[in-house]
């Protein structure tokens, strides 16, 4: 073999380890590209719901197919529509799961909406002393009863892990005349201040004056302060009501930074996750991150948490009871999950 001849062999096989390499490279790209769309598709389908089958009320016909005629209007659920259930827990931290002994409850209640058709991301808060159906289980988690009470003591009737956050799935659900939820996450307090460290600080306008705070004062919320300026309560009929806008003043800053860090990276919520996953419980699998994380990067989020209307009074004990105006509920839900349609 020649001089040249050797050249050509070497610079062919060069070529040919190259072309492996490549090859080799791209075929990881498109395993990886597919195992996303793959638990894309997976996430997809665990998330949405073919339809809802709303109780009736006043003025409202059910129909089939999802459908619902209210007012002589006629409404069609909305396809590919995702709703997750958002707990905040009034404990510092998680528990160990089937641990009856404590009797946390959820402070926060917010109904994640994401509705791919029109690219909106809306929250919908429900007062913790909304008045409720709960279940009442024993140590089993087997259901042996019923009870009117505060929704926020469905949490407490649990384990403190994923049997609270279906006790209050429920109770939410039969709230929204059987609305299908979805998923559910829960987060306790050392949780929510590591969240807030994730997204480098949430900065709000005091609502009021208390301890540290001033009203209208600018604050940036952090890993010491957070909890003091989301868990002040006046205990009065009125407490919670503004407890919850200040709830939703942080809620609403911490879902623009995590929506922002989703943008520039979906993968970013599994680091998010990750950091906080000591402190919540939820059903959200690895399919469902993926596609919520590749959903939501394309959603602009509502400027403003919708809040369940009704009216707050004392009840037994002089505790606060806050009674959930249906005929308003009703409208709302028709308003974000259903669109109307001719017929």
């Amino acid at each position: 073999m020649t001089e040249t001849e050797k050249k050509k062999s070497q610079m062919s096989k060069g070529t040919r380890v190259l072309l492996i390499i490549v090859c080799v490279i791209v075929g990881i790209a498109l395993l990886l590209g597919a195992t996303v769309l793959i638990l894309n598709a997976m996430g997809k389908k665990q998330l949405t719901a073919d339809g809802h089958d709303m109780t009736a009320i006043e003025d409202a016909e059910l129909l089939d197919e999802g459908r619902v005629r209210y007012k002589g209007q006629l409404y069609q659920y909305k396809k590919d529509i995702t709703t997750i259930l958002l707990m905040g827990v009034d404990g510092r931290e998680k528990r160990e799961e089937g641990d009856f002994t404590q009797s946390n409850q959820s402070d926060v209640n917010v109904l994640l909406v994401l509705d791919p058709t029109t690219k909106d991301m809306t929250m919908i808060s429900l007062s913790r002393d909304a008045m409720c159906q709960i279940d009442i289980v024993d140590e089993t988690g087997n259901v042996n009863g019923y009870a009117r009470a505060q929704l926020a003591l469905a949490y407490a009737y649990g384990d403190g892990a994923d049997l609270s956050c279906r006790l209050t799935r429920d109770a939410v659900s039969r709230v929204f005349y059987g609305l299908p939820i979805s998923a559910y996450a829960s987060i306790y307090m050392n949780g929510i201040t590591d969240l807030v460290d994730q997204v480098g600080g949430v900065t709000v306008t005091a609502l009021e004056t208390f301890g540290q705070f001033t009203k209208g004062q600018s604050v940036t919320l952090n890993r010491d302060n957070t909890e003091d300026y989301i868990r002040y309560r006046n205990h009065d009929t009125e407490g919670n009501n503004q407890r919850m806008e200040r709830q939703k003043q942080v809620l609403m800053g911490m879902a623009r930074a995590m929506l922002s860090k989703v943008r520039q990276s979906p993968a970013s919520i599994l680091d998010v996750y990750s950091a906080v996953q000591r402190n919540v419980t939820t059903d959200i699998n690895t399919a469902s991150m993926v596609y919520l994380a590749r959903t939501a990067a394309g959603m602009e989020l509502n400027g403003e948490v919708r809040k369940v209307q009704g009216e707050s009074v004392l009840g037994e004990g002089n505790h606060a009871e806050f009674n959930v105006d249906e005929t308003a509920l009703y409208e709302l839900i028709l308003s974000i999950f259903y669109d109307p349609i001719e017929g």
